[in-house]
C-alpha cells in the first residue's frame, strides 16, 4: 500500500525565494471557438511573490508567497482572506497522488504521463486517457523566468487539489516541469478532453512582458491593503467564485 510519504511529488527547478526577477503575464482562458475569453488573469512577478489578479468579474486574489511559505487568498465581494501554508500544500497534493496510485487511477490522472514534440517547431503535446495538452511555446528575455513561472504553476496546481477545483492536475504539473527545463513559458496551450463521442476543448493565450507597469505596481499595493483590511477565516470556510 502507497503512503503518502512514499510519493514522490512532480521535481520542478524552483526559484530562489528573494528573486529579483519582476515581469507579467497576461492569461485568456476561452472554451471552444469562442472569441470572447471565458476568463481572464493577470499575473505580476514582483521579486519572488506573485499576484494572480481577476481581470473582470473574478473576484479571488491569490498571493503566492513561497518566500514566506505560504499562499494567501482574497475575496474581494465578501472582503476575507484566508491563507495555506506551502508545506500543507504539499502534503495535500502527494496525498491525493498516492491515493490516486493505490486506486490505479494514475493514468486517468495523467501521472506519469510524458511531453513529446509533436514535429512542429516550439510545439509539444502531453496525452493521457481521455485527455491531451498540446502547448506552444515562447522564449523568455531573462533567465529564470521560466523557472519562475512553472514553479507559480506547480503552486497553483497544488492550491486547486487543497480546494477541490476540478480534477488532479497532476499532468499539468508536469508540464510546467518540462517547461522549466526547456527554458520556455507557455504562449498558447489547447486542452482537448473527450467524454464518449464528444471533445470539449479549451485553450489559454498568454501574453508575456518583461517589466511591471506603475499601474501594476498600484495593484500590488492594493492588494497589500486588502490583506491589512479584511476580515480573516478558516481555509475550509473560503468562499468560491
Amino acid at each position: 500500500m502507497a503512503r503518502a510519504d512514499e510519493v514522490t511529488a512532480v521535481k520542478y527547478v524552483a526559484p530562489a525565494a528573494a528573486s529579483p526577477l519582476t515581469f507579467r503575464v497576461e492569461t485568456d482562458l476561452f472554451e471552444g471557438t469562442q472569441v470572447k475569453p471565458q476568463s481572464q488573469h493577470l499575473l505580476l512577478f514582483d521579486a519572488g511573490v506573485v499576484y494572480d489578479l481577476p481581470v473582470g468579474t473574478g473576484a479571488t486574489v491569490s498571493i503566492f508567497d513561497p518566500g514566506r511559505s505560504r499562499i494567501i487568498l482574497l475575496h474581494k465581494v465578501q472582503r476575507v482572506r484566508t491563507s495555506i501554508s506551502t508545506e500543507s500544500l504539499i502534503q495535500i497534493s502527494a496525498q491525493v497522488r498516492a491515493a490516486a496510485i493505490e486506486s490505479g487511477a494514475e493514468r486517468a490522472l495523467g501521472i506519469g504521463a510524458k511531453v513529446v514534440p509533436d514535429g512542429t517547431r516550439d510545439r509539444y503535446t502531453l496525452e493521457f486517457g481521455d485527455t491531451k495538452y498540446v502547448v506552444t511555446t515562447q522564449s523568455s528575455l531573462h533567465e529564470g523566468v521560466a523557472a519562475e513561472y512553472a514553479a507559480f504553476t506547480v503552486w497553483a496546481c497544488r492550491l486547486n487539489i487543497a480546494r477541490h477545483v476540478g480534477s488532479p492536475p497532476f499532468a499539468r504539473m508536469t508540464l510546467a516541469e518540462f517547461l522549466a527545463a526547456e527554458k520556455t513559458l507557455p504562449r498558447q496551450i489547447k486542452l482537448e478532453v473527450r467524454r464518449g463521442l464528444k471533445t470539449r476543448e479549451y485553450r489559454a493565450e498568454h501574453l508575456y512582458v518583461g517589466r511591471l507597469s506603475d499601474l501594476d505596481r498600484k495593484k500590488i499595493s492594493e492588494a497589500g491593503q486588502m490583506i491589512s483590511s479584511f476580515d480573516e477565516v478558516e481555509f475550509s470556510a473560503f468562499p468560491t467564485d
